[in-house]
């Protein structure tokens, strides 16, 4: 049985991701109404907390995420990430900035388009 397909957006920006003890730097990052997706290996636990920074339209967005799992192409690719590469799934626990509710508003129009949440 395959994970739950959700509706993903793919932002080409700079994001840089801060764990416990070091940062990441992705040039892609991928969005859906709970989670995150980088294709990158974090090599982290997966419950470790992190904060995810970035920029829509010129304003800041500040994202406390957990680590939720390491995910295969193949298993991003069932997840509904049209992505090549596997990666780290975060779940998103809340969101900050100028920049938030634009995302927000970008994600749920998203969703509509695409004919309603899974």
């Amino acid at each position: 049985m395959g994970l739950r397909q959700e509706q993903w957006t793919q932002l080409n920006i700079p994001v840089i991701i801060e764990a416990p003890r070091n940062k990441h730097r992705s040039n892609l990052l991928f969005v859906s109404p709970g989670g995150m997706f980088v294709p990158q290996d974090l090599r982290l636990d997966t419950g470790t907390q992190l904060v995810v920074r970035f920029k829509v339209d010129g304003n800041s967005v500040t994202a406390h995420v957990e680590l939720r799992r390491m995910l295969s192409a193949a298993a991003a690719q069932e997840r509904g990430i049209q992505y090549a590469k596997g990666g780290t799934e975060m779940r998103i626990i809340r969101m900050e900035g100028d920049g938030s509710q634009l995302l927000a508003e970008h994600i749920k129009k998203t969703i509509m388009e695409s004919g309603g949440p899974a």
